[in-house]
Parts: structure tokens; C-alpha cells; sequence
């Protein structure tokens, strides 16, 4: 069954509206490294009442939403993470899965994605290997999260699953730890030749499915709300439905969609017409 993914960032709009709105799944961005230690993770966005501390409108609406059936994930990474934290970082994968299995447990969260974009760790240029820090702290966590009773997702860029293309450090990563992976959240924006071109979109997604413990379940389409929300990528819904969704279904299961972000659909209006185009 195709899965509705949404990330709430922007505190824009009340996070609660969304268990009244067709999501499966809401990620909280972001749990990212503070600037003077890699190690102390710090939220940030709407969510964040202190950099330790979810807002208490927050826990209200985490709780709203698991009542509903709902899973809410806390995202870590995301854009602003620094290359040289991720370097520290790989030094002790154990004790970073420690710090975010013990944030997913203590605010009795659903799990945990990994939205990884350094792009310089996946082709030499980082001071550590990108692939092996994402499977050792995959792997990591699966020990401390365990399946079912945990998601662990991902939120790769599309160059990183090119078979063959030098940024593709997820190939790797998902042929040694894709078992212990819930689903990828694939970002078609920000990313030409992905970016606002189904064609492309549709037959890399066919691909992705192919690859080692991937499967349709597995491989979720990410895409942004509003031109605003990405500098490149954005759609109509109507083009997303009928050159995007109906073209896969027609070949293969579809895993569902993702959106960047949840506060650009105010009204729910997006998620509503892509629900219902899922399950058609």
C-alpha cells in the first residue's frame, strides 16, 4: 500500500492539522549537529522549544497523531549539516545511534530518517567514506531500533542511487544495510536532470526499485509543495498524478510520495488530490 510522507519544518501552521490530513508518515526536521560538538544534537524548526526539548504543542500533536495510526519520525541532517560533522561523526557510528536511538525512545517517537547530503563524502573529498559511515550507523541503529516496532528511512538525492554514476554512494549503501531500511524518501528536486522532469523521474524510479533489498514498497517519490519550497523540481499535482504516479503504477507498485514541506499545503488540498490518485 502506497504511504503518504510528509516533513514539517516550518512552524507555519499547527503540526496537530496533520492528523486530521491523509498522511502516514510526518518526519520532524531537523536533530542536527551543534557547531562546537558533533555529538550533542541540537533540534531546530518549529519543533524545537529548546535545542533538547520538543515544543509542548509539539508532544500534543506527536501524541494526536500516533492516536490516529499515524507514525511521526524525527529527521536528522538535512541541508545545513556540515561536512566536517559528518567526518566526526564517522569516527563512532555506535555512539551516534546511541544519542539518536535514546531521542527516538524519549520522545516516544516512531524512528528515525537519515536525510544525508554530503555529496564530497560520497566521491572522495570528504575525509571519510560517505557509504560506510551511512551503513555502519544504519546498521547501528537497527540494533537499537528494532524492526517492526521501529522505522529507520532514508531521504537520498537521486544521484547517490545511479547505478554506475560517480556520486552513487547509496548503491553501496543499501546493497550492505538495505535490509535494515524501512523505505527511501528520493528527493526529484534540487536535482537536474530529475528536477520537473517525469520522464526522467519515472524511469530512475523503475530503477531504484530494481536494486539490491529494494522493492516499488520501498522507494517513496519525493517532490515540493509550491516553487518555493525547492530551486528546482516543482510540478502541478496534476502533473505529478498523471505523468509521475499513473506511468509507475502502470509498470510497478509505488511506494508513495513524500512532500517538502507541510506547511506549504495549508489547507491539505495537495496530499488530498495525491491520496486519493495512491489509492486509486
Amino acid at each position: 500500500m502506497s504511504k503518504t510522507i510528509t516533513y514539517y519544518n516550518s512552524g507555519a501552521i499547527p503540526l496537530i492539522n496533520a492528523s486530521e490530513l491523509p498522511y502516514d508518515v510526518v518526519n520532524l526536521a531537523f536533530l542536527t549537529s551543534s557547531s562546537d560538538s558533533p555529538f550533542n544534537l541540537v533540534l531546530s524548526g518549529g519543533i524545537a522549544a529548546t535545542t533538547s526539548s520538543f515544543t509542548s504543542r509539539t508532544i500534543e500533536a506527536i501524541k494526536a497523531m500516533q492516536q490516529k495510526g499515524q507514525k511521526v519520525l524525527i529527521s536528522f541532517g538535512g541541508g545545513t549539516m556540515t561536512s566536517d560533522a559528518y567526518r566526526a561523526l564517522s569516527a563512532d557510528t555506535a555512539k551516534l545511534a546511541d544519542s539518536l536511538a535514546s531521542f527516538v525512545k524519549n520522545n516516544h517517537l516512531d524512528g528515525v530518517d537519515i536525510d544525508y547530503e554530503d555529496t564530497a563524502a560520497f566521491v572522495g573529498q570528504a575525509g571519510y567514506n560517505g557509504a560506510q559511515f551511512l551503513v555502519s550507523l544504519t546498521q547501528e541503529l537497527r540494533k537499537r531500533l528494532p524492526s517492526p516496532d521501529y522505522v529507520i528511512s532514508h531521504a537520498p538525492q537521486p544521484p547517490y542511487l545511479e547505478q554506475g554514476g560517480y556520486m552513487a554512494g547509496y548503491v553501496e549503501v543499501v546493497e550492505q544495510a538495505g535490509q535494515d531500511i524501512d523505505w527511501l524518501n528520493v528527493q526529484f528536486y534540487n536535482n537536474p536532470p530529475w528536477s520537473a522532469n517525469p520522464d526522467q523521474i519515472v524511469s530512475s524510479y523503475l530503477n531504484y526499485t530494481k536494486l539490491p533489498n529494494l522493492s516499488p514498497e520501498k522507494v517513496i517519490a519525493g517532490f515540493p509543495v509550491t516553487q518555493s519550497d525547492a530551486g528546482s523540481g516543482y510540478m502541478p499535482v496534476q502533473t505529478i498524478i498523471n505523468e509521475v504516479i499513473k506511468p509507475i503504477q502502470a509498470h510497478s507498485g509505488l511506494g508513495g510520495i513524500m512532500n517538502w514541506q507541510f506547511s506549504s499545503d495549508p489547507g491539505g488540498v495537495w496530499i488530498t488530490e495525491i491520496a486519493q490518485a495512491l489509492d486509486s
